[in-house]
């Protein structure tokens, strides 16, 4: 149901999709090879969930509830965004280090909120760092303040973690959900937002990870 956007590099796709929603214990015995993939033999040392998008990416946008409705349901799993730098051209690793600054500052889910619907409905595409300095400002951050967090040590690691996870699970498409650092799910065997959920929940629970609140 949930096709990905291929990487292709300055790419600005605007799709937008329409999924059903519920909630869901996992309650189905799922498949490797058609309902998930295993990507790593190391797993997270607590439960999670990792959220792979691009802000430039439509169906990104589009799945932001469902990715809401995922870390609703499953509050014994940390919910770990990771923008990757593969589209959006130049912009792209600009939005990895701003999503950081906004992890940094406390302020991740506005910020993610706000610069996919300035994006997405209202066609406000950042182009430029100026125009990423200005966006932020609107969320209440100085410029000084921005730029001083952009340029940081503990910034630019959090930027080096993000494509470290791209290249160690092997991401070349989103958005991507990993769970527990294992396994990747195939999103494209679910029908609905509810099946999505219980096939998480399945592979959550599939090695005894431990919770991680």
């Amino acid at each position: 149901m949930w096709k990905k956007l291929l990487a292709v590099a300055g790419a600005c796709l605007m799709a937008f999709g329409v999924m059903t929603s519920a909630s869901a214990a996992a309650s189905t015995e799922y498949q490797e090879g058609v309902n998930y993939q295993v990507r790593s033999e190391k797993l997270t040392a607590t439960k999670e969930i990792r959220e792979f998008f691009s802000f430039w990416c439509g169906h990104c946008f589009a799945m932001q509830p469902d990715f809401d409705a995922i870390a609703a349901t499953y509050p014994q799993a940390r919910f770990e965004r990771n923008p990757v730098s593969m589209l959006g051209g130049m912009m792209g690793p600009e939005t990895q280090r701003a999503i950081a600054v906004a992890q940094n500052l406390g302020i991740e889910d506005l910020f993610v909120h706000e610069l996919f619907q300035s994006m997405h409905m209202e066609h406000q595409i950042p182009m430029s760092h100026q125009d990423l300095v200005a966006f932020v400002a609107s969320l209440g951050v100085s410029q000084d303040k921005f730029e001083r967090e952009f340029n940081s040590f503990p910034v630019i690691g959090k930027v080096a973690q993000f494509d470290k996870w791209c290249q160690d699970i092997n991401i070349e498409a989103v958005p991507e959900i990993v769970v527990n650092g294992k396994y990747l799910v195939t999103m494209e065997s679910v029908e609905t937002r509810e099946q999505l959920i219980d096939l998480i929940g399945y592979l959550l629970n599939k090695d005894n990870v431990p919770d991680a609140k």
